[in-house]
């Protein structure tokens, strides 16, 4: 990818500024621009057609995005049911195997490390008695089945509709410019791998 973007530059950058370009030039320019953006903006959407519900739980999510580069999610999520356990505040929803492997460049697999997405969304009931909710993402692979699993502290009745940002990369040591597998480091991973559950 960067070495077509390299060689676009360079192919704008011999182009003249007196009008003397050729239309082979210039068509070259073009075409190499226009393959390169269809080859990076491969745009994506895994959502529910509608508003699904059940006893427990009612839900719609979308998730658009750039394959590999962004996503942004629409979510509403309401507990249903009359149990002031979790009930109603996990949702596990399958996916496709396609659409499991879009959302896992944003959203950690459950299989590895046990790292969730963690967002804290306030609720209005009253401005001035603000309370807050939690909500946690992974997709995870179980068996034959591919899974978008959402947790939430919602009381029964209580709903969320809000939208996020999404973005997730596994921290290693590959990857971090700098750092080194020191002890520090291994400690850091440890504390992450052992405090946080799936």
């Amino acid at each position: 990818m960067e070495t077509e973007l390299k060689e676009i530059l360079e192919l704008i950058a011999a182009l003249k500024d007196n009008g003397s370009n050729t239309a082979a030039q210039v068509r070259e320019v073009l075409t190499k621009m226009t393959n390169y953006k269809a080859g990076g903006t491969n745009g994506f959407e895994v959502a529910t057609e509608n508003v699904v519900t059940n006893d427990i739980q009612s839900y719609h999510y979308s998730f658009k995005g750039v394959e590999n580069q962004c996503c942004n999610a629409y979510l509403m999520l309401k507990n249903n049911s009359g149990s002031e356990t979790a009930a109603g505040g996990r949702f596990q929803l399958e996916i496709s195997e396609e659409q499991y492997n879009l959302l896992r460049a944003f959203i950690p697999d459950g299989d590895e490390d046990n790292i969730s997405l963690f967002y804290t969304v306030p609720q209005f009931s009253d401005i001035s008695k603000t309370t807050y909710r939690t909500i946690t993402l992974n997709v995870i692979k179980e068996g034959t089945f591919f899974l978008l699993v959402i947790r939430t502290n919602l009381a029964p009745g209580e709903m969320i509709s809000t939208s996020i940002a999404v973005n997730f990369k596994k921290l290693t040591v590959d990857n971090i410019t700098g750092i080194k597998k020191d002890k520090m480091y291994i400690k850091a991973m440890d504390t992450i791998k052992n405090n946080l559950t799936r």
